[in-house]
């Protein structure tokens, strides 16, 4: 054995082929903490580190002019990448040629046997394996195998080489193709969760009302009776408390308990506490190495376990309010220990399904320790060690990431998310990974149209949703593809029209390219998922502004499992409200008239993570313990603060990774946001559930302003652009919008 085809491997020997530049510390493709470089685009210390790759590739192969793709000087995002581009292969044959005294046409041959294309055609980016492409040439210099020449490299299929509106055409095919499952998906999964809680029969009603019906008679919960709002916001008080105790306790005690097979050692208490509120309150942001810092039996039963738990509450807060909506004048608003085992009932079953599937491609899933495999080309650590072998971190990674992704949580079962190759090793997982992010919270937009007795205005809920994020979406793409325009100078070839993706690799992995990258990237921060394919700190100023502006927004786009339907249901309530005084009418939402009071809570949920994360990051920036953790110089650092404290105070988990905010003073200050962020709103939003229960409904007039039409829809999204505007533009002026005038200041880019 030689090794994983799933993990990288350094090589640094003229002979063999070389993969990616790796970050991670003290020896590159240490597969036992993985992680990207995280250097902002406009860090000296990229531009170092391109020109010193540059500079090696020429001195190993001084005849070489052709321009080097842009993968073969950029650091992955997991420091593990296996695979590198076709043009990145090719770019290297004539060196290896001539060090193997082998023809250059034998090597074309053998580097056309080894492309890997598109999965099903579709999917990814042709990509050659680093370590089987050097297993092969071993073998052919040796004379095990036979290869035939090729006087010709790689041809690109029109496919590649055609651009529309700046985008490969296989790209558009990826992106309509995702749009379409989303669509397909949207009314079984929606009409599914209406059925649950509406108590009616399903498919599943056979395995699952049995296991209902004895939960409630273990824990003496009355089905039958329900809460008002004070009662329903205890109880969803007192379990939080319990959720976030349970894997608080395990992280202090894991060195004493079973299923802990690299024998880690206790989590200290302040990162214990940041890391049990990270995953009770759905945020999951990671200051913590998860491959080195917690057992099997933490990552199993604390951290999965919360993953279920803290998307069902977010679940059963949206289905109480529907329901304040959508009775007639009553005083409860359902009862949440049964919304709570009805909604982890929806959530296991399709998080089950996506766990076989991400198994099928690769994901791990084993309670075996560590593996260590020896290296096919030994080399020397930073200490000038040498490294002949490799050790592979494992463990049951599949059924965590599966509901870390349906449940938009976020948080990795190794340190580097789904960039890393074993939580995300192929095109295809990464396509279901996508999937999976948004199926909950989409079709929730259903599930209310069906629970309030009208599909059309949960489908004008989504359709605003979607067009706040169309734009951030193809920011986020373009400014991605572009490319850093500090590589051009130094003859890195970022086009897209060659055999590789191009754009903006630093951070990136090849198998996934740039256009699959950044729009996982804004489909994680629009629904405060929080995980990653790629390094996000690595990002261009304007991709960086693209995913901090869909947190901004209020994680309405599409938000988090029921939280970003709630939410959004609240900047309706505000919507409407305005469009009432602007007419001399008493607004009203789905026949419930809106008085003072409930504008008064809506605002104050909408202003309290505004308000949150703008102290914060002051509080950060002129504190000496919150500039200390910061990574990058200049705007992009003042960006790093500013994404950490929006991402935990909206819950998302994502960071611009480069800010250290395993520290005392970020451990305590990020957990009490996260607390505000996720608790304090949605008890806030109980409450406006039941002040909305007991009026009674009005009956629809000619006054009546439809909400479901498209003037609506257009003032709706007005409304929550302007709130996000006015709440953030200035902060975002001092981190990625002057990031970016600096480039074009600096004769980077040209306007």
């Amino acid at each position: 054995m030689a090794g994983s085809a799933l993990i990288g491997q350094p090589f640094t020997s003229p002979g063999y082929f070389w993969g990616r530049l790796s970050a991670t510390s003290p020896v590159a493709y240490d597969a036992d903490a993985s992680s990207g470089s995280n250097l902002g685009p406009t860090n000296p210390a990229l531009i170092q580190q391109v020109q010193a790759r540059v500079d090696t590739l020429h001195a190993a192969d001084p005849g070489n002019t052709q321009p080097i793709p842009v993968d073969l000087v950029t650091a992955s995002g997991s420091g593990l990448d296996p695979d590198i581009s076709v043009a990145a292969a090719y770019y290297q044959v004539p060196r290896v040629a001539r060090e193997r005294n082998l023809s250059e046409q034998l090597i074309n041959g053998l580097v056309a046997q080894q492309i890997e294309p598109r999965q099903f055609g579709i999917f990814g980016e042709p990509r050659v394996n680093v370590l089987s492409l050097n297993l092969a040439l071993d073998d052919l210099s040796a004379g095990r195998i036979s290869v035939t020449p090729s006087a010709s490299t790689y041809t690109p299929s029109p496919e590649d080489t055609s651009l529309l509106f700046g985008l490969r055409i296989t790209d558009w095919i990826q992106l309509i193709l995702f749009a379409v499952v989303i669509a397909v998906l949207l009314v079984p999964v929606g009409r599914f969760m209406a059925r649950v809680y509406q108590g009616e029969p399903t498919f599943l009603s056979p395995v699952f009302d049995p296991v209902e019906r004895w939960i409630y008679s273990l824990s003496g919960v009355k089905a039958n009776e329900e809460m008002d709002w004070k009662q329903f916001a205890v109880a969803m008080i007192v379990f939080s408390v319990l959720c976030i105790l349970v894997p608080f306790i395990l992280q202090l005690f894991q060195q004493d308990l079973p299923l802990n097979p690299s024998g880690v050692g206790p989590v200290p208490w302040d990162l214990s506490l940041n890391t049990a509120v990270s995953f009770a309150t759905n945020t999951n942001w990671q200051s913590y190495i998860p491959e080195t810092t917690v057992s099997y039996l933490t990552q199993m039963t604390g951290l999965a376990v919360q993953n279920f738990m803290s998307a069902a509450k977010g679940m059963v807060v949206l289905i109480a309010l529907i329901l304040a909506f959508s009775r007639k004048s009553i005083t409860t608003i359902g009862n949440f220990w049964v919304l709570l085992v009805k909604s982890v009932m929806i959530l296991l079953p399709i998080a089950g399904i996506i766990a076989l599937v991400l198994v099928s491609q690769g994901v791990v899933q084993t309670f075996n320790g560590p593996a260590t495999v020896p290296l096919l080309n030994p080399v020397n650590d930073s200490n000038g060690n040498l490294v002949t072998t490799q050790t592979i971190a494992l463990g049951p990674a599949a059924s965590q990431i599966a509901i870390k992704m349906l449940g938009t949580n976020g948080g990795g079962f190794f340190n580097a998310n789904s960039a890393h190759p074993l939580e995300n090793p192929t095109p295809f997982s990464n396509f279901v990974e996508m999937i999976a992010i948004v199926l909950i919270a989409i079709a929730l937009c259903y599930t209310f149209g069906l629970m309030i007795g009208s599909v059309k205005k949960g489908i004008a809920l989504l359709i605003a949703m979607c067009i706040l994020f169309v734009p951030l979406a193809g920011l986020a793409i373009w400014s991605e593809t572009s490319g850093n325009p500090a590589f051009t100078p130094l003859g890195v070839d970022q086009s897209p029209l060659h055999a590789q993706s191009g754009g903006n690799m630093e951070g990136k992995e090849v198998r996934f390219g740039t256009v699959q990258s950044a729009f996982f990237a804004i489909l994680t921060t629009s629904t405060s998922c929080g995980a990653v394919n790629a390094m996000h700190d690595s990002f261009m100023p304007l991709g960086g502004f693209a995913l901090l502006f869909a947190m901004q927004l209020g994680e309405v786009v599409f938000g988090g499992v029921g939280s970003g339907l709630y939410g959004m249901i609240v900047f309706v309530i505000i919507a409407m409200f305005i469009a009432g005084l602007m007419v001399g009418r008493t607004p009203e939402y789905l026949g419930k008239k809106i008085d003072p009071l409930e504008m008064k809570l809506s605002t104050v949920i909408i202003i309290l993570p505004i308000f949150v994360i703008l102290i914060g990051t002051a509080f950060a920036v002129l504190t000496d313990p919150g500039r200390a953790a910061v990574f990058n110089p200049g705007p992009h650092g003042f960006s790093e603060i500013l994404y950490a404290f929006t991402s935990t105070s909206m819950n998302n988990g994502s960071a611009f990774a480069g800010v250290s905010t395993n520290t005392l003073f970020y451990n305590i200050g990020l957990s009490i946001v996260m607390l505000i962020g996720r608790y304090l709103v949605a008890i806030l939003t109980i409450a406006l559930a039941g002040f909305f229960a007991v009026k009674r409904i009005v009956p629809v007039s000619k006054g009546t302003l439809r909400d479901h039409r498209p003037l609506f829809i257009i003032w709706l999204v007005g409304v929550i652009i302007i709130i996000g505007a006015l709440s953030f533009v200035p902060a975002l002026s001092l981190g990625p919008i002057v990031e970016h005038l600096s480039m074009i200041g600096g004769g980077l880019i040209h306007v």
